[in-house]
């Protein structure tokens, strides 16, 4: 099993479970695909962060009356359903090495891999492709001090703004898009707590219908949306850590047969295989 010892051991590595036509589509295409929110396998994304900042103002309209707050509030929340449906693209991440949850979770029997990501590097290069690279927060606590903090933040100066005789619904309409810039990068990583043990991390953008970059793949139910972010994995930029095989009843042939993938990308730490004694097959 060829190694390639690493000299700097990365400060953070993420992974990313795949089967093995998603390994090869990776570095045929030298590209991750980033997936329509909307298509996530978790129900209610961007939704719940969109529901809990509605019902933040709700409450800031209640406890201001008789000022301009319940119309301003009115309004924003006016604009966070008309961002409900944005086109977030998203892709996936877990903190955790060889998860059994996630090799059942995301790989078919006997035939997933776990690809292994220098945090920093992925986000230096993803960032240059427009996608922001933030851990997805599960504590309900925190993710109502964020909203409102976002809430608060949002009414104060939209109201410190909003001078005599200015209409409140058109004062939003003209300034609320910071607001919405600012809403949409931290809400997407909000995540329902029964998810929290997959400890993901997420690359997100927003990219309109009208990107050249946004295609479409085959799903389990619909053709989904994606956006390919670029790795360059064969130059001295390339984020790649390692390759882990999965649970497989033909191990040593697997490794194997991946040391072919040397060829086309630089890995910081070569590869392995999965420690857990889990049969599939």
């Amino acid at each position: 099993m060829a190694t390639v010892h690493a000299m700097h051991y990365p400060s953070l590595i993420v992974h990313h479970y795949t089967s093995g036509t998603g390994l090869l589509d990776i570095f045929k295409s030298d590209s991750l695909w980033a997936t329509s929110i909307h298509c996530m396998n978790d129900s209610r994304e961007f939704a719940h962060a969109v529901r809990m900042a509605q019902a933040a103002l709700s409450g800031l309209a209640v406890s201001r009356p008789g000022t301009l707050y319940p119309e301003l509030c009115a309004a924003v929340k006016a604009h966070l359903d008309s961002i409900s449906q944005l086109a977030l693209y998203v892709a996936c991440f877990s903190e955790v090495d060889d998860s059994l949850s996630q090799w059942r979770s995301y790989c078919p029997r006997s035939f997933g891999y776990g690809i292994a990501f220098d945090g920093e590097k992925l986000r230096a290069i993803a960032h240059r492709q427009g996608f922001d690279f933030r851990p997805c927060v599960y504590a309900e606590d925190k993710q109502q001090a964020t909203i409102d903090g976002w809430a608060n933040t949002t009414l104060s100066e939209l109201h410190s703004g909003c001078t005599a005789g200015t209409d409140p619904t058109d004062h939003t309409a003209r300034n609320c898009s910071k607001f919405l810039h600012e809403f949409v990068k931290f809400a997407p990583a909000m995540k329902d707590r029964a998810f929290k043990d997959e400890q993901e991390w997420r690359l997100i953008a927003l990219v309109p219908a009208s990107d050249k970059r946004v295609a479409l793949r085959p799903g389990r139910s619909m053709l989904v949306p994606y956006v390919p972010i670029e790795l360059a994995m064969s130059s001295d930029e390339s984020p790649l850590w390692s390759v882990r095989v999965g649970p497989t009843p033909h191990l040593k042939l697997a490794l194997d047969n991946i040391g072919h993938l040397f060829q086309k990308a630089r890995f910081g730490n070569g590869m392995t295989h999965t420690m857990i004694p889990y049969r599939d097959w």
